[in-house]
């Protein structure tokens, strides 16, 4: 019934704009800054942040495009978009923002894209918060362990980066897609965090990713994707893992 009002929805709105294309918005508040959506013919895709957009990316595993920016509002036709289900990067500032575009000739085909690409959408940005037993370790037991993976032959399209807080009576944990650039503040900041009392215990992995749609895709079918051995789609030795103790 679900899927039969969901079809019924976009029957309405394709009919109505004549769109042959279907945006899947980033709801996550990180991305709330960045106003996106489609025109009325579907065919361009219009972009306002209230920081400047340095980057857009558009691709899959057959296609690429990158636009240069450098303002707070830009048009991007989609006419040379061939049909498929894109990766949509928007550089932010220090932020990536990831949407997902459908380009679709009917509406079985979008249906089937929009049901998975909403579910690897949804784990892009994700959060948990756990309750745990106090570990009762001292100061003294504060050194960290580090390690830098930097043997990586494979082009490098992002890294996910999983964040450990550890604050003894409570854990929580916070996932996410960044660049280069954010990975070097992240771990700048979790040096930090480990002087701190309140942060010794953290805990900071970060992965090279080589394919986003794959690996999101692999990270749902495989829960346990931070202890697998081998994959294609992104470097199962952490390209950075550091923890308190």
């Amino acid at each position: 019934m679900t899927r039969l009002l969901a079809l019924f929805f976009l029957v309405l709105t394709v009919c109505a704009n004549g769109q042959n294309s279907t945006l899947l918005k980033n709801i996550n508040f990180r991305a709330n800054e960045l106003h996106h959506s489609l025109d009325k013919t579907g065919d361009t895709l219009i972009l306002k942040g209230e920081r400047t957009i340095e980057k857009v990316e558009i691709f899959n595993n057959n296609f690429q495009k990158a636009y240069v920016i450098d303002n707070l509002v830009t048009k991007i036709s989609l006419a040379d978009i061939p049909n498929g289900r894109f990766v949509t990067e928007v550089k932010v500032s220090d932020k990536l923002i990831i949407i997902t575009l459908l380009r679709h000739n009917n509406l079985e085909e979008t249906q089937e894209m929009m049901d998975t690409a909403s579910q690897e959408q949804n784990s892009i940005y994700n959060q948990s918060t756990y309750q745990n037993k106090a570990h009762g370790k001292t100061a003294s037991e504060s050194e960290s362990i580090t390690s830098l993976n930097t043997n990586s032959t494979k082009p490098v399209r992002f890294y996910w980066i999983v964040k450990h807080i550890n604050k003894g009576h409570s854990s929580s944990k916070k996932m996410r897609l960044g660049d280069k650039e954010v990975v070097d503040q992240m771990i700048a900041q979790h040096l930090i965090d480990l002087k701190s009392k309140a942060g010794r215990h953290n805990k900071l992995t970060i992965w090279e990713v080589y394919d986003t749609s794959k690996f999101m895709r692999f990270k749902r079918q495989h829960p346990d994707y931070a202890s697998v051995k081998e994959a294609d789609c992104f470097n199962t030795n952490p390209f950075y893992l550091s923890e308190g103790r």
